[in-house]
C-alpha cells in the first residue's frame, strides 16, 4: 500500500500541463510539472528566448504525405525558396470555416489547423515524454466557440487520450498568472498592456478582499490609435516624429488607467515596446509601479490555469475571476442522503459559459419540485429557484428518477433539461422532458 501510493506520488509529480497560445500571426507554447514554481516556454532556438511560432503551414512541392508539411520559420524558409506552398492566417479560417485549394486538393480549415497544432505540441518531445501531459490549455486572444469545437475535434487525434483539454481567455491567462506571482507584485491592481497589429489591448485586474473567496474583475479596453503605421520609406525624422506621437499616445493611456486608483504593477506585452520610443511612457509607469517586459505570460497562465484544474490548489478556492463570460454565482441543492441532508453543488462560480456543464440524476421523494440554492459571490443573500415538473406524479417510494442536465448556449443564461427516466421495468420512464431557462440576470 505504502509502494503503491509513493508510485502515486513520483506519477503526480512527473505529470505535465502545458500552454498553447494559438495566435493567428504567432503561437507560443508553455509547460510545467505539478511542483514546478513557474512554467517554461519552449524556444525555437536552444538557450535563447525565440518564443514565438509562426502560425503557418507550408507544403513542400513534390514530397511525400508524411514529410510534406512544414510550421513556423521552416515553412517560412521553403517557401520563401519557392519549393512549397504557404498558408498563413490559420485562426482566421477556423473562424471563417474556409477551405484553401492547393494544387487539386481542397483543404479543409480544420485540416490545415490540425497539422500546425499535430507539429507545434511535437516540438514538446524535445522537453517531455508525451504521455506524462496531464492536460492541455488552450488559449486564443479572442474565444471563438467555432475554434473551440475544432481544438476539441484536433485534440483526439493530437494528444494522449487521457489528456484533459481546456480553453482560457487571455483575461483568464493573466488572472492565473498574478495569483501565482509574490503577493507583494498585486497587493493593489495590475496594469497589462497587449501590444498587437491591431493596436494596445489594456486589462485592469482588480479584487474585492471583502468577499470569501476573493472576488477578482479585469476591466478591458481597445486603443486601436496605438497602431503603429506602415513605416517604410519614411525619413528618420518622419519616424522619430510618430514614435514621439504614440509615447504621448500612449502616456495619456497609462495616465487616465492610474487616475484614483493604486497601481502595484504593470506588464507589457509585445515586441512593440521599446524604450527607445516610449520613454516619457515608461518613466510614468516606474513611479512607484514595477514594471515587466516580455511576451509568453499569457502560455504561461495557460499552463497555471490547467495545473489548478487538474491539481487545484488553496489559490483555486481562495481567489474567483469573475467576467461577463463567467458565472458569479454558485448553483447546487440541497439532497437527503441517508437521514442527513447534504449540499450537492452543479456549476460553480467562475466557470466560464462554454465550459459550464453538468449531468446527474436524482430520486424525487416527497414531490416534482426540483429546489436550487443560488448563491452570488458578491456576498448578497442566497436566493432559491424552484423548477416544478408538471405532469409528473410522485409516486412517494423513491421510484421517480430523473436526469438533470445543466448547460449554458451564451453567456446570458443558464439552461436546464429535466427528463423522466423512470425506473427499471416496473416503471418505465414517461419519456416527459422539462426545459428551464435561468436568466444571469435572475442569478446576480
Amino acid at each position: 500500500m505504502l509502494i503503491d501510493r509513493a508510485l502515486d506520488e513520483i506519477t503526480k509529480k512527473n505529470k505535465v500541463v502545458v500552454g498553447f497560445d494559438l495566435g493567428n500571426d504567432y503561437s507560443q507554447i508553455s509547460y510545467c510539472r505539478q511542483n514546478q514554481s513557474m512554467p517554461d516556454t519552449i524556444s525555437l532556438v536552444m538557450g535563447e528566448e525565440q518564443y514565438n511560432i509562426p502560425t503557418l503551414v507550408c507544403k513542400r512541392n513534390e514530397a511525400e504525405e508524411n514529410t510534406a508539411w512544414l510550421i513556423g520559420k521552416e515553412a517560412l524558409k521553403v517557401a520563401s525558396e519557392g519549393k512549397g506552398t504557404l498558408v498563413q492566417n490559420l485562426v482566421l479560417l477556423a473562424k471563417d470555416n474556409r477551405s484553401i485549394k492547393i494544387g487539386e486538393e481542397e483543404l479543409t480549415a480544420e485540416y490545415l489547423l490540425e497539422i500546425f497544432v499535430k507539429k507545434a505540441l511535437a516540438m514538446l518531445s524535445a522537453y517531455i515524454v508525451s504521455e506524462d501531459i496531464a492536460a492541455v490549455a488552450f488559449t486564443m486572444k479572442d474565444v471563438d466557440t467555432d475554434v473551440m469545437n475544432m481544438l476539441k475535434s484536433i485534440s483526439k487525434h493530437t494528444v494522449y487520450r487521457k489528456t484533459e483539454i481546456y480553453f482560457l481567455s487571455y483575461e483568464d491567462c493573466f488572472f492565473q498568472y498574478m495569483i501565482h506571482q509574490p503577493e507583494e507584485m498585486w497587493v493593489h491592481d495590475v496594469l497589462l498592456y497587449n501590444y498587437g497589429s491591431d493596436g494596445i489591448k489594456s486589462h485592469r485586474l482588480s479584487m474585492n478582499r471583502k468577499t470569501n473567496p476573493i472576488a477578482c474583475f479585469i476591466d478591458t479596453a481597445r486603443h486601436p490609435q496605438m497602431k503603429i503605421p506602415d513605416l517604410s520609406g519614411k525619413s528618420e525624422t518622419a519616424k522619430s516624429a510618430i514614435y514621439k506621437q504614440l509615447d504621448s499616445t500612449l502616456l495619456e493611456i497609462v495616465r487616465k488607467n492610474c487616475e484614483q486608483r493604486v497601481i502595484t504593477s504593470v506588464f507589457l506585452l509585445g515586441d512593440s515596446f521599446s524604450k527607445d520610443w516610449c520613454r516619457e511612457s515608461l518613466k510614468y509607469m516606474c513611479r512607484g509601479r514595477r514594471v515587466f517586459q516580455g511576451n509568453n505570460l499569457f502560455s504561461k497562465g495557460a499552463c497555471y490555469g490547467a495545473r489548478e484544474r487538474i491539481y487545484p490548489s488553496t489559490l483555486s478556492t481562495s481567489y474567483v475571476y469573475l467576467s461577463e463570460d463567467k458565472l458569479r454565482a454558485n448553483i447546487g441543492m440541497t439532497c437527503d442522503r441517508g437521514q442527513n441532508e447534504v449540499y450537492y453543488p452543479i456549476l460553480d462560480a467562475g466557470t466560464n459559459w462554454y465550459e459550464a456543464q453538468s449531468i446527474f440524476d436524482v430520486i424525487l421523494v416527497k414531490n416534482n419540485i426540483i429546489t436550487l440554492n443560488i448563491a452570488p459571490v458578491d456576498g448578497r443573500k442566497t436566493r432559491i429557484a424552484r423548477i416544478s415538473l408538471e405532469g409528473l406524479k410522485v409516486r412517494g417510494n423513491r421510484t421517480n428518477r430523473v436526469q438533470l442536465r445543466f448547460y449554458m448556449e451564451d453567456a446570458s443564461a443558464v439552461q436546464i433539461e429535466i427528463t423522466d427516466k423512470g425506473f427499471g421495468e416496473f416503471f418505465p420512464s414517461t419519456g416527459q422532458v422539462w426545459k428551464e431557462c435561468l436568466p444571469l440576470e435572475a442569478i446576480t
